[in-house]
């Protein structure tokens, strides 16, 4: 079996568990136990003075998913838990490093190489955090990741209960042959390996994931740009819900725009099919980053069902905006084949067009001004018209 070892122990500057400090979205905690699953553990063992409300949402969590959690006050307890055959893989309180960087180092969920992560001497982190990386040799300090076989853990019996049993296992683990693994100074880079010794710490470190996830702004689109803007101020809080509480209030106003249009209301319909595109990709931005966040490389498939419902959505508010029922118009016809032009020219390529074109709220913004001053039937004729012309000369230079 392979086990993973942490502890929620140490105290911050401010003085707050390390492990309970928020970092984008979820604890420090949360995410050294995301980066143990990733490395294939089956069961994570915590150390704790008490099991507070953090260590045991992330014990709800695991066992959600069928894996084990024992939270543990001391460490009698690991030399029944942890079998010689295991394997072991310890993170230092509070550490929170890349997941590339470790499973480059140690592997995934294959074949686990034994190891202790070390820096140089002389490395900062070295010189700023004696007690948490500390020394092994002369020229080298622990990295604070560590990956072991689990037969030296039955030593720990042989120590006193009130021993720090982590360094206790970087000394066993050394003393039974298990070889260092230096890290490359650009594998300890503060973006890649944060020790959450303070909230402005975590803060930082936040700040630059959150600034890798989140998507590019282009300002070929600035309603998709405006929304990555306000999912990125959003995801600290809200990176858990974010995506769904965008999603439904996006649904509720591409339904509000539906009912205005078929009200014969067409610019406030389409204003509020406008805001509801918009909320429809403040949500796919969140579902992104928290996508990009957790490593999974796909865009949620929620996320990509909410763009195509946008366009259907848009399609027929349109539609009732030129002709709403029971007046019928062979030009309402135009609003869905505008919808369509724009769809198909945005997955044309990665030109200025097909970015503006895939940018539904700024499209609909224009035509709810098209239908303020009276002009929507003329609006989405020239709109059609310069959409085809697009995808000729696209079709054309292909």
């Amino acid at each position: 079996m392979r086990i993973g070892l942490i502890a929620a122990l140490r105290r911050s500057e401010e003085g707050s568990l390390r492990a309970a400090l928020p970092l984008a979205g979820r604890s420090v905690l949360a995410w050294q136990v995301a980066l143990l699953q990733s490395l294939g553990a089956e069961r994570v063992l915590c150390l704790v003075d008490a099991p507070g409300s953090e260590v045991i949402a992330v014990q709800h969590a695991l066992e959600g998913r069928g894996v084990q959690f024992h939270a543990l006050k001391g460490f009698a307890a690991l030399p029944a838990l942890v079998r010689a055959e295991d394997d072991l893989i310890v993170l230092a309180d509070g550490l929170v490093p890349a997941p590339a960087v470790v499973q480059a180092v140690f592997g995934g969920e294959g074949a686990l190489n034994r190891g202790v992560a070390s820096l140089p001497a002389d490395h900062p982190l070295a010189a700023a955090h004696p007690d948490d990386f500390e020394r092994i040799d002369a020229a080298r300090h622990w990295a604070g990741v560590l990956a072991m076989r689990g037969a030296p853990v039955q030593q720990l019996a042989d120590f006193p209960a009130d021993a720090d049993a982590i360094a206790l296992l970087l000394r066993l683990a050394l003393q039974a042959g298990t070889p260092p693994h230096d890290l490359a100074a650009r594998e300890l880079v503060p973006e890649h390996w944060l020790l959450a010794t303070s909230a402005e710490a975590a803060a930082q470190h936040e700040r630059a994931l959150i600034a890798g996830a989140a998507p590019p702004a282009d300002p070929r689109a600035p309603g998709k740009a405006l929304a990555a803007a306000t999912a990125r101020a959003l995801v600290p809080r809200w990176l858990g819900e974010g995506a769904r509480v965008a999603g439904g209030l996006a649904l509720a106003g591409l339904l509000a725009g539906l009912l205005a249009s078929a009200l014969d209301l067409a610019a406030a319909g389409l204003l509020l099919t406008a805001l509801g595109a918009f909320g429809a990709e403040v949500a796919r931005a969140f579902a992104r980053i928290a996508a990009h966040l957790r490593r999974e490389d796909a865009e949620p498939r929620a996320a990509a069902m909410l763009g195509a419902a946008v366009d259907v959505i848009a399609g027929i508010a349109l539609w009732l905006a030129v002709a709403p029922p029971p007046v019928w118009q062979p030009l309402a016809m135009l609003g869905p084949v505008v919808v369509g032009l724009a769809r198909l020219l945005s997955r044309s390529g990665e030109t200025a067009l097909a970015a503006a074109a895939g940018d539904r709220a700024a499209l609909l913004m224009l035509l709810a001004l098209a239908a303020m001053l009276g002009l929507l039937p003329e609006m989405l004729a020239c709109l059609a018209l310069g959409l085809v012309a697009a995808l000729l000369l696209r079709r054309a230079q292909d």
